[in-house]
């Protein structure tokens, strides 16, 4: 019966919570890989509807690919009341943690070949004493936890005390499922309530770029994997289909002459040219590729070089791993081992000539070197192998020379100063950032905006701008930035009898007159003061939003960029300038 009542005063009840997660799980899984295979089973319940049959075992949902239907399903049961859920399925039943763990590991094999894909339970429980006292049931789960994981599941377990009632792992979930934090129980709960930002958070697969040798000397290479550790995300490109009947379109590109109108063949009918000289050079395609022909696709030492001679802003491109590959050359392994121990021994990188695929261009690469790197309980944390580097060429690199301002002139920083700056930079250091911490709020808008519409939702749901600056913090930091600004200008007079001095002079006189401070009367206005420029207003997201800026006389202080943005969200072409594209926005309203 605990199941279905509140877990604490205002929340949802266990029933409710697992349900919610199960439909978050499977929103992220239609954004982040949609061939994955979901699946929901309840057990305690009245029916059973199982591959084993197994009394008080449901499922829920087959183990299959997310839907639209899928989801509305368990929001329809997570909408459920108590009294409506027992009607339906019942509660109470007396059922064994080890049919539940043998049903879990039927249904896994049935669904594929465990090879194809990593098998996971989420597990939900407010009790933690699931078999009681019994010591042969409790064993029992205990052999079946063990096939479970000998198949290479993983249990992420979700222990939901009620009314904050305690909970010990160690009375017996502790021996079947992996617990290795003092405060699981807590962590369990922050993480269940940051599902709804995970969801939006499109995940990319592992996938080998290159299977590449790597030459270190004549006669001497070995076998490498290459793969991508890091790139940027985008919004996915819209697929078209004919309205008629939602068929996929294909496009096609034609040359068609201007004189004629006749279609023209690719390789018969059009020649190419470069212009040299005011002189038009024909060029076959025959021959551009022949250009591009640097050699066989591979990597090849070019020598080493100190690790501190490369520099951040040296990288012009994102990073690659390197890895090596056992199974084309036997060696590979101990080979690449060896290199990394040496290069890290001495501190060196490797400069390496790299094709990543015929007609590719070569790059010029550094490598660096990364040793295995395992935690206390032995699980591999870091791979060994190199990071793979793009350096610039010669012709990439612009040399930019930037005046010194004459009122900037170089001088002793005095202790002050460096103390004040010194203290507003740790004043705002971010001690729990590291680079994927942050999820893309363009990408998450994007998918909340898909999910609302594929699940016929009134409007898409709040999403989370984590580069919003904290507010709070920054007005907590703010003497210390106070501090900084009167030490630079206790630092930096301006000269006496400069135009500067004497309009500082001035503000800070009608400053102190304004506010109260020293002789004079306060009030008026600033022999400085400017009328105010009115600021761009807020960009429109709907036609609302833009016919209510039309309404207020509003809708000419919108930026370009913004009325761009609106007009290819209509779906109008938004080329032109500022008028043209008001034209425009007023048309559509």
């Amino acid at each position: 019966r605990d199941a279905l009542s509140p877990l604490k005063e205002g929340r949802r009840s266990l029933v409710a919570e697992a349900l919610s997660a199960a439909a978050t799980l499977l929103k992220r899984k239609v954004i982040a890989s949609p061939e994955d295979k979901v699946g929901v089973a309840l057990y305690g319940v009245r029916e059973k509807l199982n591959p084993n049959g197994f009394e008080g075992i449901r499922l829920l949902q087959e183990l299959d690919r997310p839907s639209a239907q899928r989801i509305k399903q368990l929001e329809l049961e997570i909408a459920r009341s108590p009294e409506s859920f027992e009607e339906r399925y019942g509660y109470g039943r007396k059922v064994m943690l080890s049919d539940v763990f043998w049903t879990s590991t039927t249904i896994f094999n049935l669904a594929a070949s465990p090879k194809q894909f990593e098998p996971r339970i989420w597990l939900f429980t407010s009790t933690d004493t699931p078999c009681g006292d019994g010591v042969v049931e409790q064993q029992a789960a205990e052999t079946r936890a063990r096939d479970l994981r000998d198949l290479g599941v993983q249990v992420e377990f979700f222990p939901l005390p009620m009314n904050g009632a305690a909970f010990a792992m160690d009375r017996f979930w502790d021996r079947v499922v992996p617990v290795d934090d003092d405060d699981y129980v807590g962590k369990a709960s922050v993480t269940l309530d940051n599902l709804d930002r995970w969801i939006r958070m499109k995940e990319h697969r592992k996938r080998t770029l290159q299977r590449l040798p790597f030459q270190l000397a004549p006669g001497t290479e070995m076998a490498v994997s290459i793969y991508c550790t890091t790139i940027q995300a985008r919004i996915p490109y819209p697929v078209y289909l004919l309205n008629e009947n939602n068929k996929l379109l294909k496009s096609e590109t034609k040359h068609i002459c201007s004189s004629t109108g006749a279609i023209l063949h690719p390789t018969e009918d059009i020649e190419t040219y470069v212009e040299v000289a005011d002189r038009r050079v024909p060029v076959s395609r025959a021959e551009v590729t022949e250009l591009k022909n640097f050699g066989e696709p591979g990597i090849k030492l070019l020598g080493f070089k100190a690790l501190s001679s490369l520099q951040p802003h040296h990288r012009i491109f994102h990073a690659y791993f390197m890895y090596p590959n056992e199974k084309v050359i036997q060696g590979s392994a101990a080979l690449c081992q060896a290199l990394i121990k040496k290069m890290l021994e001495k501190k060196l990188l490797a400069l390496v000539r790299y094709i990543a695929r015929r007609n590719a261009e070569p790059a010029l690469v550094a490598l660096i070197p990364q040793a295995e790197e395992v935690d206390e309980d032995g699980i591999q944390v870091k791979n060994p192998g190199f990071h793979m580097i793009r350096l610039p060429w010669a012709e990439e690199i612009r040399k930019v020379d930037l005046p010194l301002s004459e009122q900037v002139a170089p001088a002793a920083t005095s202790p002050a100063l460096l103390t004040a700056a010194k203290n507003a930079i740790l004043g705002m250091k971010l001690e729990g950032f590291r680079p994927g911490c942050a999820e893309n709020p363009v990408l998450q808008r994007h998918y909340a905006a898909l999910q609302a519409l594929a699940l016929g939702e009134d409007k898409p749901a709040e999403t989370v701008d984590v580069l919003q600056p904290d507010s709070a913090a920054i007005e907590e930091k703010a003497p210390l930035f106070h501090a900084w600004k009167s030490a630079i200008d206790a630092a930096s007079p301006a000269p006496a009898g400069s135009a500067a001095a004497a309009a500082a002079a001035k503000k800070r006189a009608w400053t102190d007159r304004y506010n109260g401070v020293g002789a004079g009367a306060a009030g008026g206005e600033p022999p400085f003061a400017r009328a105010r420029r009115e600021g761009p207003v807020g960009a429109p997201h709907t036609i609302e939003d833009m016919r209510t800026l039309q309404q207020n006389g509003d809708i000419e202080r919108l930026t370009v960029a913004a009325l761009k943005d609106w007009l290819k969200a209509q779906g109008v072409v938004a080329s032109g300038k500022k008028a043209d594209l008001l034209a425009r926005a007023r048309a559509i309203l």
